[in-house]
């Protein structure tokens, strides 16, 4: 491997390895429904640039699934307590009070520990 390309292998591979790491949290939480979960996170950051409950369409449109699939997602989601649904239809993020999240939680924030580590330069 050449000098050049050492570097961008190395965050390659810190890359592959926080969005590996972080799939696993997905599919542990969600029931090794790791989409589901992908749909939840997708929910949380259009809340907070929109400010408020989002939309089935705008959920779907930011992740390029199909409004039916959003929905489905977003039902299981609901009946798992991590949506609720606004007056308008919209949908809100919630994180219900669960062992297995609050552990997830902490092993992500490991995860950012790691992925900022490598991010740091090397010497």
């Amino acid at each position: 491997m050449s000098n050049q390309t050492a570097p961008a292998r190395r965050d390659l591979e810190a890359g592959a390895d926080y969005l590996l790491r972080s799939a696993g949290l997905l599919w542990s939480v969600f029931d090794g429904d790791v989409l589901r979960g992908l749909v939840f996170l997708a929910v949380l950051r259009l809340a907070g640039e929109e400010g408020g409950p989002v939309r089935l369409t705008g959920v779907a449109r930011s992740l390029r699934m199909p409004i039916e699939t959003t929905r489905r997602h977003l039902l299981k989601l609901e009946a798992g307590g991590f949506v609720v649904r606004a007056p308008n239809g919209a949908v809100e993020a919630r994180l219900p009070d669960r062992p297995d999240l609050r552990e997830a939680l902490a092993a992500n924030s490991a995860n950012l520990a790691l992925l900022r580590a490598a991010a740091e330069p090397c010497s």
